[in-house]
């Protein structure tokens, strides 16, 4: 998106309260979109609902002199029912969806032993059929306007590591990304996938020292990413720029994948 060509547009962002999201929907807004700040209503540190009106996580994103409008609509992306919803709010609201970005995720820290039942299902629910869900009620309106679909992946999708569940579902992920481009092509729909390397949010606070030490390692530049990073390249696939692009996978990784040989 550059410029006032895409003032007034609306994207959808998921997980978007903090994190990687926050840093994406910041982008749109600044660049004058309509942002749904779609997310669960919940502190990412400590796990307990925002004690705030529920347009707080949006009035910090859009203030300050974005141009851009945004709206809160707390939903669960593992929730097909609650993603429909936040789709029909989105159009309720803007009156049409140029972007959707799947970005909400969880990571689930265990191997096939300590990952639970339970929490393998939850990760799949969130990190791979929420974008599945997203993009089901979504390509209808995306049809229409001749959208966009932006899905984060990981470096993890590629090479494994950060837990059974969650290199299962961001693998997905990846395929999904191509898949649903083959499928909208055709009414020029383009379907494109970010995937980040080590970013540097408060998510990141349960990583060890020696877990950090490796990801420097692995990380060829001199320091690590930020959402913003990846609030510039979410922004770039969903602009004008990239009109011929579809079915990519973009590493934002400082080089992960480079040093990985992938």
């Amino acid at each position: 998106m550059a410029g006032e060509r895409h003032i007034d547009r609306t994207v959808i962002v998921t997980g978007a309260a903090s994190g990687i999201g926050r840093g994406i929907a910041k982008r749109f807004g600044e660049e004058g979109a309509n942002v749904v700040v779609a997310d669960v209503r919940r502190d990412p540190k400590q796990g307990e609902r925002y004690d705030t009106d529920v347009t707080t996580p949006t009035d910090e994103l859009v203030s300050e002199g974005t141009p851009g409008d945004g709206t809160f609509v707390e939903t669960d992306v593992g929730d097909p029912e609650s993603v429909e919803a936040m789709v029909e709010t989105a159009i309720d609201v803007y009156d049409g969806l140029d972007v959707l970005v799947n970005n909400a995720g969880i990571q689930i820290v265990g191997d096939s032993q300590t990952t639970s039942i339970e929490e393998w299902q939850r990760s799949i629910d969130v990190d791979l059929s929420g974008a599945f869900y997203c993009a089901k009620y979504a390509v209808p309106h995306l049809r229409e306007s001749e959208g966009q679909i932006v899905n984060i992946g990981s470096v993890r999708g590629f090479e494994g590591g950060g837990g059974p569940p969650y290199a299962a579902a961001k693998g997905g992920v990846v395929n999904m990304t191509r898949d649903l481009a083959m499928e909208l092509g055709e009414a020029n729909v383009r379907v494109n996938c970010v995937n980040p390397g080590y970013i540097e949010t408060p998510l990141q606070d349960i990583n060890t020292d020696e877990d950090v030490e490796k990801s420097t390692e692995q990380t060829l530049l001199p320091h690590f990413g930020t959402p913003e990073d990846v609030g510039d390249a979410a922004v770039f696939l969903a602009s004008d720029e990239a009109s011929f692009i579809t079915g990519a996978n973009l590493a934002v990784d400082g080089g992960w994948l480079a040093h990985s040989g992938l």
